[in-house]
C-alpha cells in the first residue's frame, strides 16, 4: 500500500494594525477625461451717442443684438477605428511532471497489479478491486510548449480590438442681446429740446445760404441780360438764368408805339357849318393842342400825322382831346 501523504503549507500572515486589520493606506485611482468649455462674452459698450453740432450731444436707449454661430470637431490624430492585436500559441501543457494520484482496477496484466497478502494469507487488493496509486503526469512549467522546442514566438492570428475612438462635434446657434435704458428721463427731455433747437438753427442757417445764392444769382443774369448776354438755349447752363425776367425800372417808359385813330372827315350843312365854326379862344386850344399831339406822334410813329385847319375837317371833342393826349404822355 502506497499512502498519500498531503500537506498543506501556509504563509504566515502579518497584520499590521489593530485587530489583524491592516491599517496601511494603498489607494490606486485612475481617472483620464476631457472637458470643452465654450462661452459667449457680450461686452457692455457705451450708450449710443447721437451729435447734432454746436456741442449738443445725446445719449438714448441703446439695445445690442449680437447673432453667434459656434462649430467645434476636435478627434485625435492619427484616427484609428481598429487596431490588429497580435494572439500568440501560449499552450503550456509540458515542460515538468508532477505526482498525481489516480484510482485504477488491480487486474494481473497491468503493470501496477499489486499481490501482496496480509499475516493471515488473505491479499490486500483482491484481483479487480479499485487501489490507488500514484504517477508522473507532464505539466507546465509556465513556457510556452512552443518555446521549449527551440522555436521563436510568432503571432499566430491577429485580433481586429476597437479603439473606441470618437468625434466629438458641436453646432452652436444663437442671439446675445442686452437693452440700456438711461435712468435720467428729465436730461433725455432738456437734451432733446436742445437738439430740436439745434436742428432749427442749421436749418435757418441753411436758408439764409440759399437765399443769398437765389438773390445774387438773380442780380448777376438780370445785369448780363441788360447787356445782351446770355446763354445759348441748347447749352446745358441755360437753365441757369432761364427764370430770370428784365423789365423797366419803377417810373421810366421803355420805347413802344401807339395807333392813334385816323380822322373822320364829314361833309358840313349849311345848316350845321355856324355850329361847328370855333370860336377863337377854341380854335387856341385846339391849335395848342394839336401841335402837342403831333409832337408826340412824330416821335413814335415813322409816318407823321398832319391835322387840317379847315372847317371841313370835324375835330375830336374835349374829352377826345385829353385821352389823346395822356395816350401820348404814356
Amino acid at each position: 500500500m502506497i499512502a498519500t501523504l498531503l500537506s498543506v503549507q501556509s504563509l504566515p500572515l502579518r497584520a499590521e494594525g489593530v485587530g489583524g486589520v491592516s491599517a496601511t493606506a494603498n489607494p490606486i485611482a485612475n481617472s483620464s477625461g476631457s472637458v470643452t468649455n465654450q462661452a459667449i462674452q457680450v461686452l457692455q459698450g457705451p450708450y449710443v451717442t447721437n451729435t447734432y453740432g454746436g456741442g449738443v450731444s445725446c445719449q438714448g436707449t441703446t439695445m445690442n443684438m449680437t447673432p453667434y454661430l459656434q462649430f467645434a470637431d476636435s478627434r485625435k490624430d492619427p484616427w484609428e477605428d481598429f487596431y490588429n492585436e497580435p494572439q500568440y500559441n501560449l499552450t503550456d501543457v509540458e515542460g515538468k511532471n508532477v505526482k498525481q494520484t489516480v484510482t485504477v482496477k488491480n487486474y494481473p496484466w497491468e503493470d501496477w497489479y499489486d499481490n501482496r497478502t496480509k499475516d493471515d494469507g488473505t491479499r490486500w487488493f483482491p484481483d479487480g478491486e479499485d487501489i490507488q496509486i500514484e504517477v508522473d503526469v507532464p505539466s507546465g512549467d509556465g513556457v510556452p510548449d512552443v518555446l521549449n522546442g527551440g522555436t521563436t514566438m510568432n503571432p499566430t492570428w491577429y485580433k481586429p480590438v476597437r479603439t473606441d475612438m470618437r468625434a466629438n462635434q458641436s453646432f452652436n446657434l444663437g442671439l446675445s442681446a442686452t437693452l440700456s435704458i438711461p435712468l435720467n428721463r428729465g436730461m433725455q427731455r432738456r437734451c432733446k429740446e436742445a437738439a430740436e433747437a439745434q436742428t432749427a438753427h442749421q436749418l435757418q442757417l441753411t436758408s439764409n445760404k440759399r437765399l443769398d445764392f437765389e438773390i445774387a444769382r438773380l442780380k448777376n443774369c438780370g445785369e448780363l441780360k441788360k447787356a445782351g448776354i446770355f446763354f445759348h438755349p441748347k447749352s446745358p447752363y441755360a437753365s441757369i438764368c432761364a427764370d430770370v425776367v428784365v423789365t423797366a425800372p419803377g417810373g421810366k417808359v421803355m420805347p413802344h408805339e401807339h395807333q392813334i385813330p385816323q380822322p373822320l372827315w364829314q361833309q358840313p350843312t349849311s345848316s350845321s357849318s355856324l355850329e361847328e365854326v370855333p370860336s377863337s379862344l377854341d380854335t387856341d386850344q385846339s391849335s395848342s393842342l394839336e401841335e402837342s399831339v403831333s409832337e408826340e406822334s412824330s416821335q413814335e410813329s415813322s409816318e407823321p400825322l398832319q391835322l387840317s385847319s379847315s372847317p371841313q375837317v370835324s375835330l375830336p371833342s374835349g374829352a377826345g382831346l385829353l385821352g389823346v393826349w395822356q395816350v401820348g404822355q404814356m
